[in-house]
């Protein structure tokens, strides 16, 4: 995907319509990942890879927000699960979701949260052994995600845990990639709101 796409993802959240008292947030997000790949009949495998999320969100009423952002998922898959290959997964993601939070708990230090968006890029697998071409077309994919907003003031915390269905179809090959994801990550409110 490319970053000029990227920005105009990240530009949408920030301008979408919300009332003088809405606040922005800019977070950056980090975890482990596990996931499948269809073309290689990997199934979870414990290849853990390293993702991360940077995202724009805008509060626009009390217990929904919008967000948008770049998302960068990577998994492995090790022998016997991956037709004697060891791989690692790669999607590059622009991300536009919505986000829920119960209502009337705004002022508590732990508030709960669910996300669920679209995602737009493509995913690539490579292998150290030997070369695959497992290089997918670019498409649309979606995310559901989960956590907690810890913290008062500006700054906050936030655990959650996520998971992704990847685009990662090449030509006429149908495949698929999946990932959940536990990870951790931290939020900069900018203005607006209490």
């Amino acid at each position: 995907m490319s970053g000029r796409a990227i920005r105009v993802l990240i530009l949408a959240a920030a301008l979408a319509p919300a009332p003088a008292a809405a606040q922005m947030q800019v977070e950056a997000r980090g975890g482990l990942t596990v996931g499948n790949h269809t073309a290689h009949y990997s199934a979870l495998d414990i290849a853990p890879g390293v993702s991360v999320d940077v995202v724009i969100r805008r509060q626009i009423l009390r217990s929904l927000a919008v967000y948008g952002g770049y998302f960068r998922t990577s998994f492995g898959c090790e022998e016997g699960f991956c037709k004697d290959l060891d791989i690692t997964v790669v999607g590059n993601h622009g991300a536009l979701g919505a986000e829920w939070s119960p209502p009337g708990m705004e002022d508590k230090p732990a508030q709960p949260w669910v996300r669920a968006g679209v995602m737009f890029g493509s995913t690539e697998a490579t292998s150290a052994k030997r070369p695959i071409d497992v290089s997918a077309d670019p498409g649309i994919g979606f995310h559901m995600a989960a956590g907690l907003s810890v913290g008062s003031g500006r700054f906050r915390f936030l655990p959650g845990v996520s998971y992704r269905r990847l685009a990662a179809t090449q030509g006429d090959d149908e495949a698929t990639a999946v990932a959940v994801a536990v990870d951790v990550g931290f939020a900069y409110r900018l203005g607006g709101g209490g």
